[in-house]
């Protein structure tokens, strides 16, 4: 157009004389209007890109914009729930605050069946928790034990043995008793911060209650009934009975002493006290008085 635009603005004279030669100047302006003509194509296809990727990244932010649109719904939806989450996560670390986990070691004095003197008591249990409080435990959490012990009664002084029996000139002879007891309980911790004792939360009571076994182990087979030690046993020198066991005790999380150079062994150390009673299934019972310690994770 713009050639078009010069060639009609040129003199007839020039026009019709196309056979005359054309001059330097004219020859000049041909040479830039065809070199404008060049420029005039680049920058038409310069914008025809331009317009494609502007079109391009057009469709890319509607694109982005659905997506925004679409995740939004599902994004608001999980902060709504993020409450719930944290409220879970609240849960569990209750339950593991709460004794999970729980390897120790009980010894005090207990009494012995059969009037023989007691003796010390030695024993190992394992505790795991069962039941907190999120479960329905009012008040605290519930775990199950598993203990072995033994009691290593005193020597006793007495006339209810074979030897003694079958040799009466002989007299009373030194007896002695060992027991070994075999008991899964199962235990309620009441927590005090459930009850609004917040400052107390680190010592927990407890009750217990369960089956037993028990082996009784007599240096000499008892064979009369009487009131003396050991009158009742077995005519064996070993006896093995069912029975049950209850008592009442409480732990202490040493996590409270707060010594910095050992904090990390008393966050998992408790300390405890604890009294049974064992009701052996043949009418003998016996009462047993303990401490433990114990490490829990």
């Amino acid at each position: 157009m713009i050639v078009t635009a010069l060639a009609l603005s040129m003199p007839r004279a020039a026009i019709a004389s196309g056979s005359t030669k054309k001059s330097a100047s004219e020859r000049a302006m041909e040479a830039r209007l065809e070199l404008l003509e060049k420029q005039n194509e680049i920058l038409e296809q310069q914008n025809r890109t331009i317009e494609r990727q502007l079109s391009a990244q057009s469709e890319q932010i509607d694109a982005l914009k659905h997506q925004v649109e679409a995740s939004a719904q599902p994004r608001a939806e999980l902060e709504q729930d993020v409450p719930r989450w944290q409220q879970r996560v609240v849960k569990v670390e209750k339950k593991q605050a709460q004794l999970p986990l729980e390897v120790g070691f009980r010894t005090g004095w207990s009494e012995s069946p059969y009037k023989m003197p007691g003796g010390f008591y030695y024993s190992a249990y394992l505790n795991h928790l069962l039941l907190a409080h999120e479960d329905g435990i009012p008040g605290g959490f519930v775990t199950g034990e598993l203990l072995a012990g033994a009691v290593f009664g005193n020597h006793a002084v007495t006339s209810a043995n074979l030897l003694s029996q079958l040799v009466p000139a002989v007299g009373p002879q030194s007896t002695w008793l060992d027991t070994i007891e075999i008991e899964p309980t199962v235990q309620y911790h009441a927590d005090p911060a459930l009850f609004g004792f917040e400052r107390w939360s680190w010592a927990k009571p407890y009750l217990l209650a369960g089956p037993a076994i028990y082996i009784g182990v007599l240096s000499t087979p008892v064979v009369v009934k009487g009131d003396m030690p050991g009158a009742g046993f077995r005519h064996s020198d070993a006896d093995v009975q069912g029975g049950g066991v209850f008592g009442f005790g409480t732990e202490l999380a040493l996590a409270r002493l707060n010594l910095k150079p050992v904090q990390g062994i008393l966050n998992h150390t408790f300390a405890g006290a604890e009294w049974r009673y064992n009701q052996m299934a043949n009418g003998q019972g016996f009462n047993q008085y303990t401490g433990s310690v114990a490490f829990g994770w």
